[in-house]
């Protein structure tokens, strides 16, 4: 079985699984845990299938070394793996979903089986660009996205530039509002879907929200308050739907080596 044929099923069910997740996670925060065990399946498969047909009957010392430097990798995503487990079901700073989006993507992405075909080119850009796991990568692309929402969100919120210096907290609360969190009106707020709020005068002062609040009780709490009241909210971020964004950037990039490779 040709590797192309092996990436293709790989790349095909991580983006059918990544953008089905995404439109889930951006319209309604809910994906179901079942979503995600297809990709586990496949991607265990699709990795032994590997293993048996390429890395079995390597005895040359470069394979020696690819073999070693794929188990560093696997290594490297189990644990960022464990760390993320730790974030979700001990601190609770990040819900389930994003651990088993994770979890499936590591499962058919363990660690870069392009290692063969770059090495043998013996292209030094290439071998630095494989030298880290796919996740890494995925999760770099990813912090550009969202660094990239962080400036969007601070030129938002200088708008309000009054409202800021106005604010009766600590320093620290607002520049963590300006950069982190979003200024808007309440009659804009009450449009919203997945907008908590942080800042309120006289009703509530936090700097962030608990993943598991529901936005619409919060509606309601704030039902008296004027529209042209300037409030200061967080969003519930889709992070699935960004990974989503950041894994496709990461396939491109990923078959368009492959294609030049092989």
């Amino acid at each position: 079985m040709d590797i192309i044929l092996i990436e293709l099923v790989a790349s095909l069910t991580t983006i059918v699984i990544f953008t089905l997740a995404g439109v889930l996670d951006w319209w309604w925060r809910e994906i179901p845990p079942t979503l995600w065990i297809m990709p586990v399946i496949i991607g265990i498969s699709v990795n032994i299938l590997y293993y048996f047909l390429y890395c079995s009957n390597y005895f040359a010392t470069i394979c020696k070394y690819q073999f070693q430097l794929q188990l560093l990798q696997l290594i490297l995503s189990l644990i960022l793996l464990c760390i993320i487990s730790i974030l979700v079901f001990i601190i609770k700073i990040i819900g389930g979903a994003d651990f088993l989006a994770v979890a499936s993507f590591i499962a058919l992405y363990p660690f870069n089986r392009l290692l063969v075909l770059g090495y043998s080119e013996n292209i030094i850009v290439l071998q630095l660009l494989f030298f880290l796991p796919p996740i890494l990568w995925v999760l770099i692309i990813y912090s550009v996205i969202m660094i990239s929402l962080i400036l969007f969100n601070l030129l938002n919120n200088l708008r309000f530039h009054k409202e800021i210096k106005t604010l009766r907290v600590p320093l620290t609360n607002k520049i963590l509002y300006t950069l982190f969190c979003r200024f808007m009106y309440v009659k804009e707020y009450r449009r919203k879907k997945f907008y908590y709020p942080v800042y309120v005068q006289s009703i509530i002062s936090r700097v962030s929200f608990n993943i598991y609040e529901d936005d619409e009780v919060w509606k309601q709490r704030l039902s008296n308050i004027p529209d042209n009241l300037v409030i200061v909210v967080s969003w519930g971020i889709p992070m699935i739907t960004f990974m989503s964004l950041a894994v496709a950037t990461y396939l491109i990039l990923y078959n368009t080596l492959l294609l030049m490779l092989y």
